[in-house]
């Protein structure tokens, strides 16, 4: 899917492209936006919201593998969950090409159905699509259940509501890649 969006004319600068700009990459408006990912679902009515620099502040607490996305899952969520400015792919910096995305897993299902793992990607589109042009590999780190929950703000018909749960453990640090720290000799009595 494309952003309807193509171009943001400022006074002064003339055209810009929105994602730059929405990012504060405009050397001449710098900007330092919230960065937070929305997922929305029809049935019932509810939204999902990410606070993506927490996540990375999750993450560098707490390092861990990053985990390659199957091509397949990424050419299908950027073409049917995602909106994408075209124009922009050329404009991502070498060294933020390859940074990792960020993934969570929570589990959903149509009214009446039985839960089933979704995976959303709440960061890193941009950079996933352009690899996936390119015909290159892409990864992303994947949150735990524990810290996806700790920043996510749950919205049911409009009200701030408790992020249902399902019986097991969701995405555990093994599954999430996270480095196991081991304790010194220091640190053992």
């Amino acid at each position: 899917m494309s952003s309807i969006i193509t171009r943001v004319i400022l006074p002064g600068l003339g055209p810009v492209c929105p994602e730059c700009f929405s990012r504060g990459d405009i050397a001449a408006l710098p900007l330092s936006p919230k960065e937070v990912y929305s997922f929305g679902v029809t049935q019932p009515e509810a939204q999902l919201d990410w606070d993506v620099d927490e996540a990375r502040v999750l993450i560098a607490a707490r390092p861990r593998t990053a985990q390659r996305l199957d091509p397949n899952w990424l050419e299908s969520w950027l073409a049917e969950r995602t909106s994408i400015t075209p124009e922009h792919l050329d404009h991502i910096p070498a060294d933020k090409l390859e940074e990792p995305g960020i993934l969570v897993e929570i589990m959903g299902c149509p009214p009446g159905g039985e839960p089933e793992p979704f995976r959303i990607l709440i960061d890193g589109t941009h950079r996933a699509a352009r690899k996936l042009r390119d015909r290159q590999a892409y990864w992303a780190f994947l949150l735990t259940e524990e810290e996806q929950r700790s920043i996510c703000t749950y919205r049911l018909e409009g009200q701030v509501s408790e992020l249902s749960s399902f019986p097991g453990p969701g995405i555990t640090d093994r599954e999430a890649g996270v480095f196991l720290s081991f304790a010194s000799e220091s640190d053992v009595a």
